[in-house]
């Protein structure tokens, strides 16, 4: 039976419905995976932010320990606190996304580095193949290597680090986790508190507590009752 003309109308305005909002269903679906992931391990990036602070502790008197916690702060911050929950985000059947995530994680190369552009552009707003920390001349991407190779000669050859080595370290695992970490989090309409805990308790942005808010509201004209007096 052939379609008549009202109902080929009918097929084709729906077509076009579902072309112009398939893309922004998809990607509000793709953010709340996101949001439910960080959200059921608020603390994801406690671990490396530990070993920034233990990095930082170290710089004085211990140059290559405290470049060795950093590359450890980097890695697992990018890994872990970044590209897991994304990952994990993008994939949407959820009993294989686990396992895909773990994959894409341990991988590693060029793949990894790609889904980590990727990841920083749509949701992060850095352009990570560009993107430089300040006061440096070299690309942030870049630096990233630079420090896991340093890291793997102190820990494989016994090498000694410079200051100048742990300090650039703590440099790079520091955009990692107080700036490009939050950044992901903010765009996804989240917050962090103390620079680890992941939050979405919209109360946190208005600092009145209700009870200051409900004292406020009898302060304004709106709130005089009907008939004055």
């Amino acid at each position: 039976m052939s379609m008549t003309e009202d109902e080929a109308r009918y097929d084709q305005w729906m077509a076009d419905l579902y072309a112009e909002h398939s893309a922004e269903a998809i990607k509000e679906f793709t953010v709340e995976c996101l949001q439910s992931y960080y959200l059921k391990d608020p603390l994801l990036a406690s671990a490396p932010y530990r070993s920034l602070s233990e990095s930082r502790a170290l710089l004085a008197n211990h140059p290559s320990a405290a470049l060795v916690f950093a590359a450890t702060a980097v890695e697992v911050g990018l890994k872990v606190v970044l590209l897991k929950p994304v990952v994990y985000g993008l994939v949407h059947d959820v009993s294989a996304a686990g396992l895909i995530t773990d994959l894409t994680v341990r991988n590693g190369g060029d793949k990894y580095r790609d889904l980590l552009v990727h990841i920083l552009s749509k949701f992060g707003g850095v352009d990570l193949r560009n993107f430089s920390r300040a006061n440096s001349k070299k690309g942030l991407w870049e630096e990233i290597q630079i420090v896991q190779e340093r890291r793997n000669t102190v820990l494989h050859r016994a090498d000694v680090a410079s200051t100048e080595e742990a300090e650039q370290s703590i440099a790079v695992a520091s955009v990692v986790l107080e700036e490009l970490f939050p950044a992901v989090v903010t765009s996804l309409g989240l917050h962090v508190h103390d620079g680890v805990r992941v939050c979405n308790d919209w109360r946190c942005k208005y600092p009145m507590t209700n009870g200051s808010l409900l004292a406020n509201e009898d302060m304004h004209p709106a709130a005089e009752k009907p008939g004055g007096g």
